[in-house]
């Protein structure tokens, strides 16, 4: 007897949860290239409680998604060490602010000196990342509209 219904076919890959939609891990990018955008601003804005929310909102996003891809592990990277920069921002700042100005007055300068850079050096790092990748997009519709414009020209002769 044969049934004509339709038929659900289901593997290992399936039942583990291995498998993900299309758009999947680009969607993930996205959220974390937006967190990370956030997370540069923050830091070169010097909020470094703030950017640690950010660049853990980030690696959250970017954890679930495929490791084994160089677009993902780019973004992980650059998330996990927003994480670490602003974890040390933030510790380097609190205790500078633990630190008494009228007795050590120095070790309250070089301590809101090294955050401060930190902060700086990875958040215009990252603005540069992102700011690159932004430009690649921006470059990659400039050549599908100029292909098209071509193509159009070549019909119209």
């Amino acid at each position: 007897m044969s049934s004509k219904g339709p038929t659900l076919t289901i593997n290992s890959k399936t039942i583990l949860g291995e498998t993900t939609p299309d758009g999947f891990n680009k969607t993930k990018r996205k959220y974390a290239r937006l967190f990370l955008w956030l997370t540069s601003l923050l830091l070169l804005t010097s909020h470094p409680l703030l950017s640690l929310l950010t660049s853990t909102c980030a690696v959250y996003t970017m954890h679930g998604g495929t490791w084994f891809s160089h677009k993902n592990f780019k973004w992980m990277t650059a998330s996990i060490i927003s994480f670490c920069i602003s974890l040390y921002s933030l510790t380097l700042s609190v205790e500078s602010n633990f630190v008494d100005e009228e007795r050590a007055y120095e070790l309250k300068a070089v301590l809101e000196m090294k955050h401060r850079a930190a902060e700086m050096i990875w958040g215009g790092i990252l603005l540069l990342c992102l700011g690159l990748t932004v430009k690649e997009q921006i470059d990659g519709v400039v050549a599908r509209s100029g292909s098209m414009v071509v193509e159009k020209n070549k019909k119209q002769t």
